[in-house]
């Protein structure tokens, strides 16, 4: 069933999209909000309705749910910050232009160093704004994107032979048998080798007794390193299953 959405509303939360991985609605801007602060995530999206009430606003304060959201939705345009409680943004900016490299990213950040700047175009940012005195720009700037006004530029992010991702995961059986057989599925699509940490054990990615023996519950924290030319792919693919809780349902829960 179609999630219904009105001008300037923000499409439910559970709406899952069926169009292809860059497909998106004729005529329809989809932003992604990406920031922690529940008080200026709402100041962020006022500002943007306040003069572009068509654009369909989607939000998310951590890396996880950012990952889900921009699955669900495929924006156009991404306002991202970069401190999240779960991780980086850099994560979130990833798995997007791995995803869609045509989708604009605009960083919102604490601080704007040199160094910070240049990762975050290297990684495929379009803008680097900090939140002290450029959040009016960065604002306009994501209006411009959502309504077509701004095109995204041919920055593409530079290729990474190795990737880290940080995770925590929080479906209920953790890394017992049934999600350890679907990370071993996601795993061995890549050609590059996986290493999965937890626990103070390291796992071979492509192993099941191995990553079962990390012992990994719920709320565990593990650090995924991949290795190759497809690092990037595996790494987005990792993260999306562990947001996506490894697609646990009601029948998997485990028995008391």
């Amino acid at each position: 069933m179609k999630a219904q959405t009105k001008k300037g509303s923000v499409k439910s939360v559970g709406a899952r999209s069926k169009k292809s991985a860059v497909a998106r609605p004729s005529g329809e801007s989809v932003l992604l909000i990406v920031e922690p602060d529940a008080k200026f995530r709402r100041r962020l999206k006022q500002m943007l309705l306040k003069t572009s009430a068509d654009i369909d606003i989607v939000e998310a304060g951590t890396v996880a749910t950012a990952i889900r959201r921009f699955e669900d939705h495929r924006p156009g345009t991404i306002l991202l910050a970069l401190a999240l409680p779960d991780g980086s943004g850099l994560e979130v900016l990833r798995h997007a232009m791995a995803s869609d490299d045509s989708c604009m990213v605009i960083v919102l950040a604490e601080q704007a160093t040199s160094e910070m700047r240049l990762q975050c175009f290297e990684e495929g940012a379009d803008f680097v704004f900090t939140k002290s005195d450029a959040t009016d720009r960065a604002v306009i700037t994501a209006q411009k994107a959502s309504q077509r006004e701004l095109a995204r530029s041919s920055r593409k992010p530079v290729p990474q032979r190795i990737q880290r991702a940080t995770l925590t995961l929080s479906n209920k059986t953790g890394l017992h048998v049934l999600p350890a057989a679907r990370l071993l599925r996601a795993t061995q699509r890549f050609l590059a080798k996986i290493e999965i940490a937890g626990n103070g054990k390291v796992a071979d990615g492509k192993n099941l007794m191995e990553i079962l023996a990390l012992r990994a519950e719920m709320g565990t924290v593990i650090s995924v390193t991949a290795e190759g030319d497809d690092a990037v792919q595996a790494i987005m693919a990792i993260r999306s299953l562990v947001a996506r809780k490894f697609h646990e349902g009601p029948a998997e829960k485990p028995a008391k």
